[in-house]
């Protein structure tokens, strides 16, 4: 058997929640609606922050998310509106207490 963190590291098992984050933090920067520091350690601590508050969602197959079933989409559509929902409360979270 693999040791854990040969396990972890094959990269079949994805925690999609951490994609979704961090693709909707890339918007919201893009978007530049809300004012915040972008240093990493903010990044990083927003991030923590959110994927806290959401649930997980992984994924061990290639297959399903490369043609993911109606329940699948319909569950990672559900993942990306909580993210956006809670990157805001987020940022105002972390703007409140700098850890720089």
């Amino acid at each position: 058997m693999l040791s854990k963190d040969e396990f972890f590291k094959t990269g079949e098992i994805v925690n999609l929640a951490e994609e979704v984050v961090f693709e909707e933090l890339k918007a919201l920067i893009e978007r530049a609606e809300i004012e915040f520091c972008q240093c990493d350690k903010c990044l990083f601590d927003i991030v923590c922050v959110v994927l806290n508050k959401i649930p997980s969602m992984y994924s061990s197959s290639i297959a399903d998310r490369t043609y993911p079933s109606p329940e699948f989409k319909a569950d990672y559509e559900t993942l990306k509106q909580l993210a956006a929902e809670e990157l805001p409360l987020a940022i105002e979270r972390i703007k409140e207490r700098l850890h720089h």
